[in-house]
């Protein structure tokens, strides 16, 4: 039976094991269960001295990896199967999202951090040159679950702006995604997020903090699962609704049996230390992804984090207007009172979507009323801010394209709700 230790800093929390079938079991240490400020991986993997198995456990670990392509990418580049969550966990677990470390028997958390400082024009290079190949370091490797693809990468950003790579179980304070270049349908993707993202911090929604580099022509986007204490970097515990309810990241569209919104809603609001307050943040997260055009809201972009003995909603991450794109889907992710294509949501399914949560329809429509003056005075200031950078003149028709269709949207809400 092969074996991964999982650390928080450098206590040891607990074991990950795998058998000759691939089935993964957890359990916690003694140390771990002893620790005045010990908390569980999920509510499903609560602190016990059980030994944990089956789908809980599987679920919560394999949505510590990344998805998709850039999974695709990490497992051709290192010859290990995208289904082997072991085997992924134990190259690349060092610096996951969230609190926890995930390291192979032999290899012991660093009490100090070591970093590989790296100039852009290299990450430049990189992101042109190695078609999602994992970064080839000399010495202690990189084991970075972002890290490995050409569209997503890890990084430590100091207060003089210097860039370097974590190495080992040191952690991050950046990510850096720079335009997807493998999918020539989804151009510009990396101004296109910093546009949404700066629009919805710009209109007081709570976001990670996003800038676009046009040196390294990508978006810069600060962890908000990673603080500062004491001169000291911590990570802080996370985890995203397909982990909250014990789903494997295949499960995290409504369309494929995943989560409704109903109910993301009631695990936050059961899990939050403030449930009013994220009721509400929640309700602007639909609002504002349906007048931005982010169609691929999913179960994943939604997480709970504890901090100073709170639970709530994280910022918000990972928005972007996929409705630009033609050959993405221009449905909802969510079905909204029974209705997931935008222009077919009308004030009856907005009133059937507040009777589903619990709430008034007047509580929806005041915030989306509110919402709508507010992108109506910020967008232009957002894109002629924008535009004062070094963008290309195919990133600057992007950014004109997404403000026509925010505004084409905006337009037809309030039309909808002065009716």
């Amino acid at each position: 039976m092969k074996s991964l230790n999982v650390f928080y800093e450098t206590i040891l929390v607990g074991y990950l094991t795998e058998n000759d079938k691939q089935a993964l079991c957890f359990t916690y240490t003694a140390e771990w269960l002893q620790y005045d400020r010990a908390i569980g991986l999920s509510p499903d993997i609560y602190l016990s001295e059980k030994i944990f198995s089956g789908e809980k456990v599987e679920s919560f670990f394999e949505n510590l990896l990344p998805e998709g392509d850039i999974l695709d990418f990490i497992s051709q580049a290192v010859h290990i199967s995208p289904n082997n969550v072991f085997g992924l966990l134990e190259r690349f677990g060092g610096d996951t999202a969230g609190a926890f470390s995930i390291l192979p028997e032999a290899i012991k958390p660093s009490v100090e951090p070591h970093y590989l400082p790296v100039e852009k024009w290299r990450i430049r290079e990189w992101f042109q040159q190695t078609k999602g190949l994992p970064l080839n370091l000399n010495g202690e490797q990189s084991r970075m679950s972002l890290s490995g693809a050409q569209d997503k990468m890890t990084v430590f950003i100091d207060v003089d702006g210097t860039i370097s790579i974590p190495l080992g179980t040191a952690p991050s304070t950046h990510i850096i995604k720079p335009s997807i270049n493998h999918r020539l349908d989804i151009p510009h993707t990396a101004i296109n997020e910093v546009f949404i993202m700066t629009l919805a911090k710009a209109i007081k929604l709570n976001v990670a903090e996003t800038y676009y580099d046009s040196e390294l022509y990508a978006a810069i986007i600060a962890r908000y699962d990673r603080e500062k204490i004491a001169g000291q970097l911590k990570r802080l515990h996370q985890n995203d609704l397909c982990q909250a309810l014990g789903l494997p990241s295949s499960k995290k569209y409504e369309a494929e049996g995943g989560p409704s919104l109903v109910d993301c809603f009631n695990v936050v609001l059961k899990q939050s230390s403030q449930p009013a307050k994220d009721k509400k943040r929640l309700i602007e997260w639909v609002i504002f992804n349906i007048l931005a055009g982010n169609m691929d809201s999913h179960a994943k972009n939604l997480s709970l984090m504890n901090v100073a003995n709170k639970r709530e909603l994280t910022p918000f991450y990972d928005l972007v207007c996929t409705a630009i794109y033609p050959n993405l889907s221009q449905k909802f992710a969510f079905k909204i009172g029974g209705e997931n294509r935008p222009d077919w949501i009308m004030l009856r399914h907005w009133e059937r979507f507040a009777n589903d949560i619990a709430t008034t329809p007047k509580f929806v429509f005041n915030i989306m009323t509110d919402m709508i003056n507010r992108m109506d005075k910020i967008l232009p200031i957002i894109v002629a801010e924008l535009k004062a950078q070094q963008l290309s003149m195919d990133e600057g028709l992007m950014v004109s394209k997404i403000e026509k269709l925010i505004k084409s949207r905006v337009s037809k809400m309030r039309t909808r709700v002065a009716s």
